[in-house]
């Protein structure tokens, strides 16, 4: 049996052109503030230009890998039966996530995929250790916690009223106001086999018009197999959290774990407005956070 000293694991990222220059910063503050970081693999969509390739490249423990999702499983599984793809808004850098659940990267023990729009401000040995399969929630909670649909109020609920019993038959029973894990996952080799992965491509087949996110997919398989989101929240800290917890929001669920973990913050997570735009100092979210751009700027280089 091999020894956790010869553990191979690794950090994952996922990015296409929208996404890849958020990337920089992220790997900057896990070389600066993770100093035994593991290996970090970078997935580059096709769109992504050659020049930041190049930059990514030449970067010490980063291997890059590039992908065409029309390649993948996951992707043919959403074809019409003319063989069209079947949505014109598919993120595909963030879908491909559900890859990990295969036993594809069987060379490696553990991943820790990470959202790309956040900083890593402490060594996060403490997470990927952790031995279990974990999925950090970001505090993502609304009263109908996964689906989504943008219709009428009547075909709405018609909807979402077919989709839970979809869950339920499934055996899947989603809570009001359940807490969504988003942008941290840590998925333990023992996760990540062919039967696990068939899982996610029906849970995606059966639910993808009613997710707005890969997060709400893995979030339905978290609770087929009875895995808790952790709140640890000083591993997905919301950058809106900070405005929170000023305004002293009322409405903001697990506001006392969210005002311990401001102390210990190890990860930073930009959900929202990014702080190299124009809207980030103006957003209610993020109002007059100036310390934040400064954060961000200082990892750029």
């Amino acid at each position: 049996m091999a020894s956790s000293v010869n553990k191979k694991n690794a950090v994952v990222i996922v990015v296409n052109q929208a996404f890849a220059h958020y990337a920089k910063p992220l790997i900057n503050s896990i070389k600066r503030n993770w100093i035994s970081h593991p290996e970090i693999l970078l997935f580059l969509s096709h769109d992504v230009n050659t020049e930041l390739e190049d930059w990514f490249s030449r970067i010490d423990k980063v291997t890059v890998k590039r992908f065409n999702p029309a390649d993948y499983e996951y992707r043919k599984l959403l074809n019409d039966g003319s063989g069209r793809f079947d949505s014109k808004d598919f993120n595909d850098a963030g879908y491909f996530i559900i890859n990990f659940w295969d036993d594809t990267f069987a060379e490696y023990d553990d991943l820790l995929i990470l959202d790309a729009d956040m900083l890593v401000l402490k060594d996060l040995t403490e997470l990927i250790n952790t031995g279990s399969f974990t999925g950090v929630s970001a505090a993502n909670s609304r009263m109908l916690p996964v689906f989504s649909f943008d219709q009428p109020i009547f075909q709405k609920l018609f909807n979402l009223t077919s989709y839970y019993l979809k869950a339920l038959s499934m055996g899947i029973y989603l809570k009001p106001y359940q807490s969504l894990n988003s942008g941290v996952v840590r998925i333990a080799k023992n996760d990540r086999s062919k039967s696990t992965f068939r899982i996610m491509l029906n849970l995606l087949k059966t639910f993808r018009k009613g997710c707005p996110g890969d997060q709400e997919i893995i979030l339905l398989w978290m609770k087929k197999f009875n895995k808790k989101v952790s709140l640890d929240f000083r591993m997905n800290f919301q950058a809106r959290f900070f405005n929170a917890l000023q305004n002293n929001d009322s409405s903001m669920l697990y506001h006392d774990e969210i005002r311990k973990a401001a102390e210990d913050v190890h990860i930073i997570h930009f959900n929202g407005p990014k702080p190299d735009s124009a809207e980030f100092l103006h957003h209610p979210w993020t109002l007059g956070r100036t310390e934040l751009v400064e954060m961000y700027e200082s990892y750029l280089s």
